[in-house]
């Protein structure tokens, strides 16, 4: 039971941390609710379109490696004719 009060503060603790963050106040929340999904839509797509080049240059190197990756396991995987 204390475990359990005691993540539930700290889980509590972070969310509020970052909603402050991300300037969602309590009262926003309770009195404007679309609004504030409206806000959160707004957030995440201009965390989208900052990410996307990044990701885009990542795989680039990432998915050609992880592909030649998953053709050699799945050739060691395979039993020897």
């Amino acid at each position: 039971m204390v475990g359990w009060i005691i993540r539930t503060l700290v889980l509590c603790f972070i969310v509020g941390f970052v909603l402050s963050f991300l300037h969602i106040d309590p009262a926003s929340i309770l009195t404007n609710s679309w609004q504030t999904v409206q806000d959160i839509a707004a957030l995440v797509i201009d965390a989208g379109r900052w990410a996307l080049p990044y990701i885009l240059i990542g795989a680039v190197v990432v998915v050609p490696l992880s592909l030649i990756g998953l053709v050699m396991r799945w050739n060691r995987s395979r039993p020897p004719s």
